[in-house]
């Protein structure tokens, strides 16, 4: 493709745009993308094309982030010279600024290799204006209904928008991701540098400590995308993930190439092996294993070796309000952010699982654009739990305060799921909320912070105040990610 006039003034234009931000005091990538892709919408493919080894792209409604930043833990152990949004600005504006900041002034990009954390409706306008080398696919589940519509449509969107050059990693536990694969060989092949991989590669799990033969959650996946029969399961781990088959025609989980054993959790790190590999990472919740097995999957299809990918993953930090942890006076705070029914149940389910004597929760819900102006998605979330635990003795919820835009929305749901009131409090201040959370709080006592999108910063922010004025920091979690 030629570069034009308008290519290098866009350039110019967004450099100095982040220049003058940092002049100011202030970071992001979303305002030089936004004045660049103004002066050039093709900016993206131009500077696609100055990257010897390509794109890798990830996308999914869940885990998009962490497995981005696990991936980009592995490539740095694998010592992986890469550009990167790691601020999580998936969208055209925010993917282009990522893309400037590793860019000279010439217009050529000074790493090899880009890894794009993608939305999953700006997916069909990246792939427009570049081919990814790899596109590792997490999951499909409702969310944010008012931007993305049915999830029949999302998964359409992403499915026709991916180039048959593209080799993609999938997840073999989701229906709605494994039919990706159909009729795509997975055979090794050459990709564009001339090194051989497979064009589809599998990541699954044998089985969680949760896994059962019956689900009562909600499923996205109910019927089968080639003939519309309901499919049938052996084994769930959670929302329609597991072990599926069609009754009626030959589709079925696919044999994952390469699958998770020996699961466990301790110590809020995460153990699994991988044939006779051991890996282990810091990161509460089996919802993340398929997180870092996504990320070690990519790894492999990548050539990457083995230690590295071992180290990558032991050494990962949490990024902001993926189970990050704080140190106040009170005790510590975990931060979790919360956007869609299959992801709050199995926050939930990692909160009362957690050991603690009590439970208190900050539960923070915004309808801004960002976070979905609908919430009727929470009376899809499995609150009964945290009522059926609120008379329960070893792990009971004793405080549930509700904050943000919609607290009383939660207040009224959580009331209809059998949260006793006099464990309810609405607090719209956000910082008095997080005082009368920890207010008088027991040694044994867990806190847990749960926002939306538009309230995970504020909160943080917040949080991370709160810990400087103690003298007590971060955790460990939250000083390598701050």
């Amino acid at each position: 493709m030629k570069r034009t006039w308008r290519f290098y003034a866009a350039v110019w234009a967004g450099k100095l745009s982040g220049a003058l931000l940092k002049l100011l005091g202030r970071t992001g990538t979303t305002l030089p993308g936004a004045v660049a892709q103004r002066l050039d919408p093709a900016c993206i493919a131009h500077l696609g094309a100055s990257l010897p080894e390509g794109v890798l792209l990830v996308t999914g409604t869940n885990g998009k982030t962490t497995t981005a930043n696990l991936l980009a833990n592995i490539l740095r152990a694998a010592g992986k010279d890469f550009a990167f949004n790691q601020a999580g600005a998936n969208l055209v504006t925010g993917i282009t600024g990522a893309l400037l900041q590793d860019t000279g002034w010439s217009g050529r990009l000074r790493v090899p290799l880009a890894l794009l954390e993608v939305d999953e409706a700006t997916v069909p306008k990246v792939c427009a204006q570049i081919t990814p080398r790899l596109a590792i696919i997490t999951n499909f589940f409702r969310d944010q209904l008012d931007r993305y519509g049915e999830l029949d449509t999302t998964v359409r969107l992403v499915r026709n928008a991916l180039p048959r050059a593209t080799a993609l990693v999938l997840n073999a536990d989701d229906p709605l991701v494994a039919q990706f694969g159909i009729g795509r060989s997975d055979k090794r092949a050459a990709d564009p540098s001339g090194v051989m991989h497979q064009g589809v590669i599998y990541y699954g799990v044998e089985r969680i400590p949760e896994s059962s033969a019956v689900s009562g959650e909600t499923r996205e996946a109910r019927f089968c995308p080639l003939c519309g029969a309901p499919l049938e399961y052996t084994l769930f781990h959670y929302g329609q993930l597991g072990l599926f088959a069609c009754p009626s025609c030959s589709f079925r989980r696919p044999l994952p190439h390469l699958q998770a054993q020996q699961v466990r959790m301790e110590e809020g790190k995460l153990y699994f092996r991988v044939g006779v590999n051991a890996y282990e990472v810091a990161l509460q919740g089996y919802y993340n294993l398929y997180n870092a097995l996504a990320a070690v999957a990519a790894a492999v299809q990548l050539d990457i070796d083995g230690e590295a990918i071992a180290r990558g993953l032991r050494e990962f930090v949490p990024q902001a309000g993926r189970m990050e942890r704080f140190l106040l006076l009170e005790g510590e705070v975990t931060l979790a952010l919360v956007k869609n029914p299959t992801g709050f149940n199995q926050v939930i389910h990692t909160v009362l699982n957690g050991g603690a004597a009590g439970i208190r929760l900050l539960i923070a819900i915004n309808d801004l654009a960002a976070d979905g102006r609908d919430v009727s998605w929470l009376w899809d979330v499995d609150f009964e739990r945290l009522g059926a635990a609120a008379e329960a003795g070893e792990g009971r919820v004793d405080l549930v305060v509700c904050t943000g835009l919609r607290a009383e929305d939660m207040a009224l749901r959580l009331k209809y799921a059998g949260v006793p009131e006099d464990r309810l409090r609405i607090e719209h201040s956000a910082e008095k909320a997080l005082a009368l959370v920890s207010a008088g709080r027991g040694g044994r006592e867990a806190v847990y912070v749960l926002p939306t999108y538009t309230m995970l910063f504020p909160l943080r922010t917040l949080l991370e105040a709160a810990a400087a004025h103690t003298g007590r920091g971060l955790s460990a979690e939250g000083r390598a990610s701050a």
